[in-house]
């Protein structure tokens, strides 16, 4: 019983024993399995990789860019992490994929055109995942990486995305904005239109009493009504008084007035510059990413590695060899 364990005891010394024993084979399988793995991969397609980098602005508003009186403020800036983020889900989401492929008609590129319903659907999608990768960068930025048996499709199709997702981009900026301006425009105009009343008000009411700034003909009459009364002059202090009781009776009136109207035209003038930088960025164009590397067809394919996989498949072989030859021993030794 102890003679038999000593002898089916794994050691590195029994390891190299039977490798030695049996290494022509395992060459020959080695060379055999490598040799027809690299054959075989002489049959898949080559691919090219082509590949946009972006990085993210840290804004695409022309009024925060340009119109701004912040002197920290970087035009030229680069994103923060949720802005790239942003460029990951824009790059990723399914409107620039079906536009995609829609416009390259990628299922008839990838042989799939006759397939029909979910089977169809699920064939492009698994394509396109593989063929298709965005992620980010060390550096906040993001790469979109597309690969393709022909190069300048892989290319063609890296800068469409990139084009389309800036569009899109701006597409989502112009409408958020002009739901900004209409709210904005309304509110603007209903306080114009106040401004407007206030000022017919007040201009009825200093026309009607012949008051039109009642601080200053208050001081003017009551300095004239001491002269008057100093001089004995009844019908003159009696005339004054009048005005004073009409400025006393309307004169409050009118300063609150023309104290709102000083406020809402104040308001009204806030209101028109913000309005104007809503408008600009809202007619705005502008490239909402900085394009570091922009895509071209590649001169030399990119996958598959066909050394790699004839030396995995060479190796992998190998390995089954020593699995079955250990298995041969062990039935031969059950066997004495």
């Amino acid at each position: 019983m102890t003679e038999n364990s000593s002898k089916n005891e794994f050691n590195l010394q029994s390891t190299v024993s039977f490798l030695s024993r049996h290494k022509l084979i395992l060459i020959l399988i080695f060379i055999l399995g490598t040799t027809s793995i690299g054959l075989l991969s002489l049959f898949l397609p080559n691919y090219y990789k082509s590949q946009v980098v972006l990085m993210p602005a840290d804004s695409n508003a022309v009024s925060k860019a340009v119109l701004s009186q912040m002197d920290n403020y970087d035009v030229l800036s680069y994103g923060k992490e949720k802005d790239a983020e942003y460029l990951l889900e824009l790059l990723g989401s399914s409107t620039i994929i079906s536009k995609t492929a829609t416009k390259f008609k990628l299922d008839e590129h990838y042989g799939i055109k006759e397939e029909k319903g979910k089977n169809k659907s699920d064939k492009l999608n698994q394509r396109l995942v593989s063929n298709i990768k965005v992620k980010r960068t060390e550096n906040l930025g993001v790469k979109l990486t597309v690969w393709d048996t022909d190069p300048q499709y892989a290319a063609d199709i890296a800068n469409y995305m990139t084009e389309q997702m800036q569009i899109l981009r701006n597409d989502m900026k112009r409408a958020k904005m002009d739901s900004i301006v209409n709210t904005l425009t309304a509110s603007r105009d209903g306080l114009a239109m106040e401004i407007s009343r206030l000022a017919d008000s007040m201009s009825r009411m200093t026309k009607e009493k012949k008051i039109f700034n009642p601080d200053m003909m208050s001081d003017r009459i009551s300095q004239e009504m001491a002269k008057q009364i100093a001089l004995g002059n009844n019908a003159g202090v009696k005339r004054l008084e009048d005005m004073l009781g009409t400025i006393g009776e309307s004169g409050p009136q009118i300063i609150s007035i023309r104290e709102q109207l000083k406020m809402k035209i104040e308001t009204l003038k806030v209101w028109d510059e913000k309005l104007e930088q809503v408008r600009v960025d809202a007619k705005s164009n502008i490239p909402t990413d900085f394009i570091i590397d922009t895509a071209y067809p590649a001169d030399l394919k990119d996958k598959p590695k066909r050394t790699i996989i004839a030396l995995i498949g060479g190796i992998s072989c190998t390995l089954i060899a020593i699995f079955v030859l250990i298995l041969r021993e062990k039935k031969q030794a059950l066997k004495k």
